[in-house]
Formats: structure tokens, C-alpha cells, sequence
């Protein structure tokens, strides 16, 4: 299991894929083939995550 900065973790699943997801956010995670695609997926993902988390928080803000 890889840590960096408190930000990530990316961990070697038993079939050789590469399995990462955010600290502060397990459930946003992503997989690849390779550690670098992994986290690529989980670059992708935690933009997907944080946009839909800004927006919920700003419809409430409006409504």
C-alpha cells in the first residue's frame, strides 16, 4: 500500500490491478491496470466527486 501526502492510497489488488482512492474520501476511488492509470481514473473520479459535491451543496445554497 502506497500513501502519499495524505491524500491517496493505492494498494496492488490480488489479480494485479491497481486499486486508489482519496483519504478523505473512500468512496471516491478508481482502478487500473497500472498504478499511473489508476490514479489517472482517480483524477477523473475525484473531479466527478468534488463537481457533483460543490453542486449539491450549491443548489442548497440557492433553494
Amino acid at each position: 500500500m502506497e500513501t502519499v501526502a495524505d491524500k491517496y492510497v493505492v494498494e496492488c489488488t490480488p489479480d494485479g490491478e491497481y486499486y486508489a482512492y482519496l483519504c478523505n474520501h473512500e468512496q471516491c476511488f478508481a482502478y487500473g491496470e497500472t498504478e499511473e492509470e489508476a490514479l489517472e481514473n482517480l483524477e477523473t473520479a475525484a473531479e466527478e466527486f468534488y463537481n457533483e459535491f460543490n453542486s449539491i451543496f450549491y443548489m442548497e445554497d440557492i433553494a
